[in-house]
């Protein structure tokens, strides 16, 4: 069993190993790409598995990603990336490897890719009781930051359920010709199976917390709406008290000499009192009809 690791080699020095391996040349111009989509494909000696790692995470679910490429023969795993791996690294210094690789070099790579998985779920599961805080909060705490922020942890989720789908296909398809081409070993499909359903939980996850903060999005403009559509009510009831109020205030406030209750002695009176029944019944049917 052999593991070669490739990481900042030049390209003539990964081709030697390349050629010497009999990979083919269009999975080495997919593993040399700087982004390409997780993928699996099956040759007659070897299969060649792309995925994407965690490498970086800061505050919230601000996240980056290394693509790391698989080479996976009978009595081989070449895996390839341009920086530092933190799963591989982890790998390379550990007591079990030895006793890994004696288990061939599918379950090598499972081993692998099931700590980029564990890296992948902590991220989820770390952000969890920050997405219950902003539910536990939502009828209490409104305003743009509050929106900002929901919307910047959907946008990131988008991504994490795009990127677990590919994962969770890849896998699936790497267990199916497991079984088909290679139903004796019971260690590899096993090492498979336990990546493959850690991938399906995380696809899961990104599909439940993106589903989550978009039904936080929904009813915090909602919330935002329905306060917003309180104080037009209370705008407008306002405005039709005030209405005909100021019609008759303007209207008795013009200069003709001709105007009937003008010289009354009591026309002041009158038209105050007039005002207020009005003001006064107006409220009264507001407040009847719920509308205050």
């Amino acid at each position: 069993m052999l593991w070669i690791d490739i990481e900042q080699e030049s390209a003539a020095s990964e081709q030697l190993i390349f050629d010497q391996f009999k990979c083919h040349p269009l999975t080495i111009l997919d593993a040399r790409r700087a982004r390409h989509p997780p993928k699996i494909e099956h040759f007659t000696d070897q299969s060649f598995v792309l995925l994407r790692e965690l490498v970086a995470d800061h505050e919230g679910l601000a996240f980056d990603t290394l693509q790391v490429a698989g080479f996976i023969g009978n009595n081989f795993l070449i895996t390839r990336h341009e920086n530092p791996s933190p799963a591989i690294s982890s790998w390379l210094d550990s007591a079990k490897l030895s006793g890994l690789m004696a288990r061939g070099p599918m379950v090598l790579f499972a081993s692998i890719t099931n700590s980029m998985g564990l890296a992948y779920l902590d991220l989820l599961l770390d952000f969890e009781p920050a997405l219950s805080e902003y539910e536990d909060t939502l009828l209490s705490t409104q305003g743009d930051s509050v929106l900002r922020d929901l919307i910047s942890c959907k946008t990131w989720l988008r991504k994490l359920k795009r990127l677990h789908s590919y994962h969770d296909r890849v896998y699936l398809e790497l267990l199916t010709h497991l079984k088909q081409e290679h139903g004796d070993d019971i260690d590899a499909i096993h090492s498979v199976t336990d990546v493959y359903e850690k991938f399906e939980r995380l696809n899961s996850l990104s599909a439940l917390y993106y589903d989550l903060a978009g039904d936080l999005i929904d009813g915090h403009i909602s919330l935002t709406s329905h306060n917003l559509n309180e104080t037009m009510r209370i705008l407008t009831v306002v405005t039709a008290i005030f209405v005909p109020l100021g019609f008759l205030a303007g209207l008795y406030g013009m200069n003709f000499d001709n105007i009937p209750e003008l010289h009354h002695p009591n026309g002041y009176f009158f038209l105050v009192g007039f005002m207020a029944i009005i003001a006064t019944s107006l409220v009264a049917i507001f407040k009847r009809n719920k509308w205050l």
